[in-house]
């Protein structure tokens, strides 16, 4: 349900904003980013919470009130970030909060264990329906939730939707754990690993949109949707996909993310520090500009990728696609291609790899 009103005023509805330039992030030690067209909003962080004399652990889920604030969360209870600083909301949830997002009418639904709930007129946790399996993540569309399985340790993993009217049902199974899911053009997207796809509803048609290095794996995605823009962030980069390509903003951090008033909201949950970054469509105008790669991803994939990505399971013909819409450097000599054969790789993944390179030589 939604958040009491009289939570909300206590509250306030302006979030505080701290703006440090590049130049006093790098002096002081917090983030050492180059660019000095970027800036900074300095939400929350260790010190803050030192001197609020708070200790909490909060989740990896971050969300935005109706009244622009920020929600985040312990496993045990509700925050917001305001005008105050960081308060608590609500009551102490006796069960465990895996993961929170608000629907498309503004109602608070919250994962814990093997249920989808929300918060009742008490402020407890009131169970919706059973999930078919624990702590998944949700994340809110236009008209509807999506919840995703990302728990290791399985062989299947289920990407479901719940519309409006309680319509449960499972849109498509995947053979890796499941990290991000958001809504764009009436498609859904989705992250797994270190690659990014696209899930058409409509005719059940999965893409492959981009691939980062086998060592990286995506924990996060957002959507600026006024400029069609993907951000994607790992542990410790991010990434934003304008016009068909994929541009690295820095890797000097990582984390959750959200598009958040013209700004990307990042929050790193282990070192504890929520930024905004504003700033980053200049950056993106430039880069795109003096890119001349024809569309194609700026990450370079080699046979590990592609071994990586046949042990994930994915399907020789998606395999093919990412392979054609990303640089190469593959080791095309006899005894390598004898190494993806016994790695199980395909034939024809193989004969794309020998493609993309001879149409590339030297990986461009």
């Amino acid at each position: 349900m939604k958040i009491k009103s009289d939570l909300k005023k206590t509250i306030g509805i302006i979030i505080i904003i701290i703006f440090f330039t590049i130049e006093k992030l790098c002096a002081s030690g917090f983030l050492p980013v180059k660019d000095d067209s970027l800036h900074f909003e300095v939400l929350l962080n260790n010190k803050m919470l030192s001197e609020a004399h708070l200790d909490i652990k909060f989740i990896e889920s971050l969300e935005t009130t109706s009244n622009r604030l920020i929600m985040l969360s312990s496993v045990n209870k509700f925050y917001l970030l305001g005008r105050g600083g960081l308060k608590p909301v609500g009551q102490k949830i006796a069960d465990t909060i895996n993961s929170f997002a608000y629907t498309p009418d503004g109602f608070l639904m919250v994962i814990r264990n093997k249920e989808i709930c929300y918060i009742d007129s008490t402020g407890n946790l009131a169970r919706l329906r059973k999930l078919p399996c624990r702590n998944m993540k949700i994340s809110a569309g236009k008209n509807a939730m999506y919840l995703y399985d990302q728990n290791k340790d399985k062989e299947k993993y289920a990407l479901c939707i719940l519309a409006k009217g309680g319509k449960f049902d499972t849109l498509v199974v995947v053979h890796s754990p499941i990290t991000s899911v958001v809504e764009m053009d009436k498609k859904i997207l989705f992250s797994m690993d270190n690659a990014l796809f696209s899930f058409d509803p409509k005719n059940k048609e999965l893409k492959a949109i981009a691939s980062l290095q086998q060592d990286k794996k995506i924990i996060s995605a957002t959507i600026d949707t006024s400029s069609n823009t993907i951000y994607l962030s790992t542990e410790n980069a991010l990434y934003a996909i304008k016009d068909s390509r994929l541009i690295n903003l820095t890797d000097e951090f990582g984390g959750m993310l959200k598009y958040y008033i013209n700004g990307l909201l990042v929050f790193d949950t282990e070192k504890i520090f929520l930024i905004r970054i504003i700033g980053i469509e200049d950056i993106l105008a430039s880069k795109t500009k003096n890119t001349t790669n024809n569309n194609q991803p700026t990450e370079t994939l080699t046979n590990s990728s592609i071994i990586s990505l046949v042990k994930e399971k994915l399907s020789d013909e998606l395999i093919i696609k990412i392979i054609n819409r990303s640089r190469a450097d593959f080791n095309m000599s006899a005894n390598a291609v004898i190494a993806l054969t016994n790695q199980n790789v395909s034939s024809a993944v193989i004969e794309a790899m020998e493609k993309a390179m001879e149409n590339n030589p030297n990986g461009q």
